[in-house]
C-alpha cells in the first residue's frame, strides 16, 4: 500500500513539474524569443522615433519617367488641423473608442474578443488598437501560421506599447492616417479623400467620412466606387456608432444614413499607371536584395522609409507599346470567346471547385474568417445578390451579383502575359503580367505553362549540336511509341507523307519529324541543351517535351531564346541597373552583373536556329505577323499551342530584341473550343500589335530591316527544298509492309502481321511505290 502511494505522489510530482513547464516555462520561452525577434523585427525605440521622417522610394524607367514609388507613408504628409474632426470620430468610433484612454493595448477589447469570439464563436470585431494597426503596417508580418499569428500580436502589441512611450496620441494618429491602405494602390487618408470624394479631408462631411473609415475592415469589399451597395451598408454601421458613443446626435446620423453613397471618383496617382504587374515583381526583389545583400556603404536600407531611388531596365516607350498591344488584343479576343460561351456556362451555377478555390483566396473572405464569422454565415454571404461595379473590356458596370457569380465573371476572361527584353545585356524592356493588375494579381509573366510548338527551337538546337544538319531530311509518317505506354504524336494538320529538311519541319512545325527529332538527339541532350541556355523550370525526361509539355514561364522562355540572337550565349534577365539612396549617393551598382557568359551551344547552331526562325515568319506558322501587321522589318519566331488550345504562345526576336507573349485562362477549361485557339490567333497577334505600336514611340530607334551578320551568318547550308517526294526505298518498305503514309510505324519494331494490310490488292500496293502524293 505505502509503495502504492509512493508511486501516485512521484507521478502527481512528474503531473505537477510538467503543467508548471507548459504553463510558464515554455510559454516564457516563447515570449522571450518575440521579445528578441526571432518572430519579426522589434524596433527599439530610437528606431520607432525616427518613424516619421520616412520617405518613398521611387521607381525610373531607363529613360527617365517615374514609374511608381514604395512607401509606408503618403508623400503629401498632413497633420490633423488638416482633416475634419468627424473623421477622427467616425474612426474611432468604429476601430478604437477607448484610443486615448490605453497605453496601446486595449485590454477590455481582447477579454471582449477572447470570450465572444473564441470562447462563444460570435463575431465581436477585432480587438487591435490603431497603435497596434500602425505597428502592423510599418512592421508587415512576413509569414503564416497560426503559431505567427500569436507571435505577430504579441509582437505588434510590444511595438504599440513603445510606440505610445514616443509618440503623443495625437502623433500616432496621424502616422496612422497617413499610412494605412485604402485599396487600390491608394494610402493614407489625403490620397483616399482625392481618390474617392475628390476633396481634401478637411472638407469631407460625415456620410463621406464614415464611408472612408468603413474601407478599412475589407478595402475592395467596402469599396465606395466598385461595390456600393456593401459600402453603404459599411458606412451606416459606422455612423450608427458614431451615434452611439455620442459623436453625432440621432437627427444628425438619420440625415447621414440616408444620403446615398455616391463618389466623385479621380485617378489622380500612377497605380492604374505604367508596369503595375512588373513593379510588384520589383518590389519582391528589391527586398530581397536589400536583406541578403550589403550596399556598397555597409548601411541597411528600407525599401518603404528610406528615400531610395531605383533605376530600373523598363524602357517606358516599350512598356507603353506592350500594355497598348495587349489590351487591344485580348479586348477583341475576349468578346470572340464569349460569342463561343453565350448559350453555356464553363463553371457551375453553385459549389463548382474553381470558383470555391478563388472565392477562398478573395480578401473579403479571408476578412470573414479571421473575423470569426461561421461557415453558415459565410455560405450565406456567398450566394446573396448584390449591388457591384464589375470590371468589363467596355470599362466597369454596375450588376447585382452574388460573390459567386463574381468570381464566375472573373475567372471566365481570357489572360495575357508579355515580356520583352534586350538579347545581349539581358535587360527587361517591358513586362506585362496580365489583362487588368487590380482584378487580376497573378502575374503571368512568372506563372508555369506547358509551351507547345514553342519548346521546338530547344530540340532542334540540339540535333544540330550533335551533327544533324538543318538540310537533312526527315520522313513526315506516324509512328508509335511502344515503350511510353503506346504515344503516337500526330501533325496538327493531320498531313503525312514526304520528306521534310530539318529546316522546314521546324518552320512548318512538324510534330511527327520533331518527336523523332528528339529520339535520335536523346531526350539528355534536349534537356541539357535547354537549361543550359536558361530554362529553369525541370523538365520531365519523357519524348513529349519535343511538342512542349514541360511547364515553362514566359520570363524564361523568352530569355532562353535570347541565346539564339547572342551567338549561343545565355543571358540573364536584368530589371535593376542600380540603387540610390535618398542624398543620391550610389548604393547597389548592377551594371557589373550584365552577362558574360560562355555560349552553350555554337554561334554556328545559333544563327542557324534564327534562320529557321525567320523561315517560320517568312513561310510558315508566322505568316500573318507580316501579312495581317505589315512587318516588313527584321523578326524571326515560333508560335506554340497546347492540348484542347488552353494555351497560346509567341516568342519572337527583331536583332536588338526579343519578346514573347502568351494566352490563356486562369483555369484549363478557359479555352476556345475551335481553332480560334490556336496561338497564331491568340498570342501572335499581340506581337503584331506591339511591333507595330513600337514604330509610333517617340524617340525609339526603329527596328533593323536586317539581322547582324554574327546572329544568321553560319556554315550550315540552308539552301535545300522544303519537301521532296518519299526515297523509292521507302516506298517499297511501305510496299512489302503493307502501310500507306497514314498508317503508324513503330518506333523500334515492325508490325508485319496485320492481316488488314495483307489483303490489299496488290496492284495498289505496286501503284504506291511511284505515288507522288504527299499527303
Amino acid at each position: 500500500m505505502n509503495k502504492k502511494i509512493k508511486n501516485t505522489t512521484v507521478l502527481r510530482k512528474r503531473w505537477l513539474i510538467s503543467a508548471i513547464i507548459l504553463l510558464f516555462i515554455v510559454p516564457f520561452i516563447y515570449f522571450m524569443m518575440i521579445w528578441l525577434g526571432y518572430f519579426g523585427p522589434m524596433p527599439d525605440q530610437k528606431e520607432l522615433s525616427q518613424v516619421h521622417n520616412y520617405q518613398a522610394a521611387q521607381v525610373y524607367s531607363a529613360d527617365g519617367v517615374l514609374l511608381g514609388t514604395y512607401y509606408v507613408q503618403n508623400r503629401t504628409e498632413i497633420t490633423l488641423d488638416d482633416i475634419n474632426p468627424v473623421l477622427i470620430d467616425a474612426l474611432l468610433s468604429i476601430e478604437d473608442i477607448r484610443f486615448y484612454d490605453h497605453n496601446g493595448v486595449d485590454k477590455r477589447a481582447l477579454l471582449r474578443v477572447f470570450v465572444r469570439t473564441i470562447l462563444l464563436g460570435q463575431d465581436s470585431g477585432g480587438g487591435s488598437t490603431i497603435t497596434q494597426q500602425l505597428a502592423k503596417n510599418l512592421y508587415p508580418r512576413e509569414r503564416n501560421g497560426w503559431l505567427y499569428l500569436v507571435s505577430d500580436k504579441v509582437r505588434e502589441m510590444i511595438i504599440a506599447r513603445r510606440m505610445e512611450s514616443v509618440f503623443s496620441k495625437d502623433e500616432i494618429l496621424v502616422m496612422y492616417l497617413n499610412t494605412v491602405s485604402f485599396g487600390e494602390d491608394v494610402f493614407g487618408i489625403d490620397m483616399a479623400s482625392r481618390r474617392f470624394f475628390n476633396k481634401r479631408p478637411a472638407d469631407l462631411e460625415i456620410h463621406e467620412a464614415a464611408a472612408l473609415t468603413g474601407m478599412l475592415r475589407a478595402t475592395s469589399w467596402y469599396n465606395p466606387h466598385r461595390n456600393p451597395e456593401s459600402a453603404l451598408q459599411r458606412r451606416n454601421v459606422v455612423i450608427r456608432q458614431m451615434e452611439r458613443y455620442g459623436k453625432i446626435s440621432a437627427e444628425i446620423a438619420d440625415i447621414a444614413v440616408n444620403m446615398p453613397i455616391s463618389t466623385n471618383y479621380s485617378l489622380i496617382t500612377t497605380s492604374d499607371g505604367p508596369a503595375p504587374y512588373f513593379r510588384e515583381h520589383l518590389r519582391q526583389e528589391l527586398a530581397r536584395i536589400l536583406k541578403d545583400y550589403p550596399a556598397l556603404d555597409d548601411k541597411k536600407y528600407n525599401l518603404y522609409t528610406d528615400g531610395l531611388v531605383i533605376q530600373t531596365t523598363i524602357d517606358s516607350r516599350v512598356q507603353k507599346a506592350a500594355e497598348n498591344a495587349v489590351k487591344t488584343r485580348m479586348n477583341n479576343l475576349q468578346s470572340i470567346f464569349d460569342g463561343q460561351y453565350s448559350s453555356r456556362s464553363i463553371f457551375s451555377d453553385v459549389d463548382d471547385p474553381a470558383v470555391l478555390r478563388a472565392w477562398r483566396q478573395t480578401e473579403y473572405f479571408k476578412q470573414l474568417t479571421q473575423d470569426g464569422t461561421t461557415e453558415q454565415e459565410i455560405q450565406r454571404i456567398l450566394y446573396e445578390p448584390v449591388k457591384t461595379q464589375v470590371f468589363t473590356w467596355n470599362g466597369y458596370e454596375e450588376m447585382t451579383l452574388s460573390p459567386y457569380d463574381l468570381q464566375r465573371h472573373y475567372l471566365s476572361f481570357l489572360n495575357s502575359g508579355f515580356l520583352a527584353m534586350h538579347p545581349n545585356t539581358g535587360d527587361v524592356l517591358a513586362w506585362v503580367g496580365g489583362i487588368n493588375h487590380h482584378h487580376f494579381k497573378y502575374d503571368h509573366v512568372k506563372s508555369r505553362r506547358q509551351t507547345g510548338s514553342a519548346f521546338k527551337p530547344f530540340v532542334y538546337a540540339a540535333a544540330i549540336e550533335n551533327g544533324i544538319k538543318p538540310c537533312d531530311y526527315r520522313r513526315n509518317v506516324l509512328t508509335l511509341y511502344s515503350e511510353y505506354e503506346g504515344w503516337m504524336p500526330r501533325n496538327v494538320r493531320e498531313e503525312y507523307g514526304g520528306r521534310y529538311s530539318l529546316q522546314a519541319a521546324l518552320s512548318q512545325s512538324i510534330n511527327t519529324i520533331t518527336v523523332e527529332l528528339l529520339m535520335e538527339t536523346g531526350l539528355t541532350n534536349v534537356i541539357n541543351t535547354a537549361t543550359g541556355l536558361g530554362i529553369q523550370s525541370a523538365i520531365p525526361e519523357e519524348p513529349s517535351i519535343a511538342l512542349g509539355t514541360a511547364e515553362l514561364s514566359l520570363l524564361e522562355l523568352t530569355a532562353s531564346y535570347a541565346a539564339f540572337l547572342n551567338s549561343g550565349r545565355p543571358v540573364k534577365p536584368r530589371t535593376i541597373s542600380a540603387i540610390y539612396n535618398s542624398a543620391g549617393e550610389l548604393i547597389y551598382d548592377f551594371n557589373d552583373e550584365l552577362s558574360n557568359t560562355e555560349s552553350v551551344i555554337s554561334s554556328e547552331t545559333a544563327s542557324a536556329i534564327v534562320n529557321i526562325l525567320s523561315k517560320a515568319i517568312n513561310e510558315g506558322t508566322g505568316q500573318s505577323l507580316r501579312s495581317r501587321f505589315g512587318i516588313t522589318h527584321a523578326v524571326a519566331g515560333k508560335t506554340g499551342t497546347t492540348q484542347n488550345f488552353a494555351d497560346g504562345w509567341f516568342i519572337g526576336m527583331t536583332p536588338d530584341m526579343v519578346f514573347g507573349s502568351w494566352v490563356g485562362g486562369a483555369v484549363p477549361r478557359v479555352r476556345f473550343r475551335n481553332n480560334l485557339g490556336y496561338a497564331s490567333h491568340t498570342a501572335l497577334p499581340i506581337a503584331g500589335h506591339f511591333l507595330s505600336n513600337l514604330r509610333n514611340q517617340p524617340g525609339l530607334e526603329p527596328q533593323r530591316n536586317d539581322f547582324y551578320p554574327q546572329q544568321i551568318q553560319t556554315r550550315y547550308d540552308l539552301a535545300c527544298e522544303d519537301v521532296l517526294d518519299d526515297r523509292f526505298r521507302d516506298r517499297t518498305r511501305d510496299f512489302f509492309t503493307g502501310r500507306t503514309v497514314n498508317e503508324p510505324r513503330e518506333a523500334r519494331t515492325i508490325d508485319r502481321n496485320n492481316e488488314d494490310r495483307e489483303n490489299r490488292s496488290v496492284l495498289r500496293r505496286i501503284g504506291s511505290i511511284f505515288s507522288r502524293d504527299r499527303n
